[in-house]
């Protein structure tokens, strides 16, 4: 898949929605809606990815897809682990959080202090263990029908979860989360549509992030991720149309570290330290997750795979 910038620029939206929410949720009540905008966006992005090699090769590999998404997200991970236990985080807090299921510890009643937000983490890397195993080996002809149609089951699951199961599963498990996931990987298969409703969609999402309605209190924050769903669906279109504004300098910026400011954020606005200091140390940490881990490691990946592409090159055919 060609790379979009307007992806990434809607990326920074979302993490400054989520950071909002973490800051003050008095002020921005909605700005958990962040989430599934994150989540419809990478549904999108990694079934397009999957769906680009599968066409170009012939074939996914397994192999490879698994190894970059683990360098992208554990190196990171691990750093910020390794640093709440130097401060005094038991490791029965931070196993969850390493193993990848910090969504299901939070489910049964785990309180994870300052690494309470990683279960959105688990989320994302429990969907890139799954997903390809279930469409990677779909034929073309039947991609929008089975995605949509999973994508149809996973929105209908939610609906029922909020009536049987408890407000923490529906807002942590997985499988609730798999709506949006799956939307994305729909909108993925379907192509760009020139919604015209679409331009507004990011707007709304900002807007309406303020309205308390739709804070964390009460079943509204459940039935409400429908509409965020919706608005995040017409947002991911209409970013993936390649809008200038979302291609601003700045935003891109932010999208390119934003999983390190992802992670470092909540240990310090969660931390009694004030705020103007604890947005100042989250620069920092972002940055120094940035320079010495995360780029480092995506550059050591990326000459890895260069380096076989030359070597599969170099070896000849025998008879």
């Amino acid at each position: 898949m060609g790379r979009i910038p307007a992806l990434d620029g809607l990326r920074a939206v979302a993490i400054a929605m989520v950071i909002g929410y973490h800051i003050d949720k008095n002020v921005v009540p909605a700005g958990h809606w962040g989430v599934p905008l994150f989540f419809v966006l990478s549904g999108f992005v990694i079934t397009s990815s999957i769906y680009a090699e599968v066409d170009r090769t012939g074939r996914l590999d397994l192999g490879s897809f698994y190894r970059k998404r683990l360098l992208r997200l554990f190196p990171a991970v691990l750093v910020v682990c390794l640093v709440m236990v130097a401060v005094g985080t038991e490791w029965s807090l931070v196993v969850p959080t390493l193993g990848m299921y910090a969504n299901y510890a939070r489910v049964d009643g785990l309180g994870l202090g300052r690494l309470t937000h990683t279960w959105f983490i688990a989320v994302i890397a429990q969907f890139y263990l799954l997903w390809p195993l279930v469409i990677g080996r779909l034929p073309a002809r039947h991609r929008t029908s089975i995605i949509g149609g999973l994508a149809l089951v996973a929105i209908a699951w939610r609906a029922v979860a909020i009536g049987v199961m408890s407000p923490g599963w529906v807002y942590n498990a997985t499988d609730t989360n798999a709506a949006a996931l799956f939307v994305g990987g729909y909108l993925a298969v379907v192509g760009p549509t020139a919604w015209r409703a679409a331009k507004w969609s990011i707007p709304g999402l900002l807007a309406l992030m303020f309205l308390p309605v739709f804070g964390d209190e009460g079943r509204a924050v459940l039935w409400g991720g429908f509409l965020a769903l919706a608005l995040a669906a017409m947002a991911v279109q209409y970013a993936s149309t390649g809008p200038a504004w979302l291609e601003n300098r700045v935003l891109l910026r932010v999208a390119e570290v934003s999983f390190g400011l992802y992670l470092w954020h909540y240990v310090f606005i969660r931390s009694d330290i004030p705020l103007w200091t604890a947005l100042v140390l989250s620069c920092a940490a972002t940055a120094a997750s940035w320079y010495l881990v995360e780029r480092p490691v995506l550059r050591w990946d990326a000459k890895l795979r260069d380096r076989n592409r030359t070597a599969r090159r170099s070896v000849l055919p025998t008879s």
